[in-house]
């Protein structure tokens, strides 16, 4: 798992996944509200929750981010119903995002202080000139076309 490469390949899979599960107790405790408050929200069907074996309720990444928009959106002042529409506009956005990273993150590659990520081809310019996102490890980053040798 040395190479940049294989860890976009693996952040790839988790975005991929959704096999990734919470307890209630530890979403709750990410977002700050009650493990009552979450089986209300999932009774009034605003968030969704896989049920184990053992009846436990377990939560996917996806879901807790839906829970933490509600709370987010509760705290702002809005109504529950007004939250979760809010919420449920935020999670349409996430999954667009989610599709877009899976389709578009081709390869990663280590640069002077930081990573370069290529995003692939752009319409109408020439094959071999692609999309990449700089990421530095100061927080900036910036977009630029480069000619790839794919």
């Amino acid at each position: 798992m040395g190479n940049p490469s294989d860890r976009v390949d693996m952040l790839k899979r988790i975005i991929a996944s959704e096999s990734l599960l919470l307890s209630i107790g530890d979403v709750a405790k990410a977002i700050d509200v009650s493990p009552r408050q979450l089986r209300y929200w999932e009774k009034k069907g605003y968030v969704k929750t896989n049920v184990s074996e053992s009846g436990q309720r377990k939560y996917t990444y996806p879901a807790l981010i839906q829970a933490g928009n509600i709370a987010h959106y509760l705290n702002k002042g809005y109504t529950l119903a007004m939250a979760a529409k809010k919420a449920e506009n935020n999670r349409k956005l996430m999954k667009m995002l989610r599709i877009f990273l899976q389709s578009r993150v081709n390869k990663g590659y280590e640069i002077e202080n930081g990573y370069e990520i290529d995003l692939g081809e752009v319409k109408n310019l020439p094959a071999e000139e692609h999309l990449l996102i700089d990421v530095m490890q100061d927080g900036e980053s910036y977009f630029k076309i480069k000619k790839t040798n794919d």
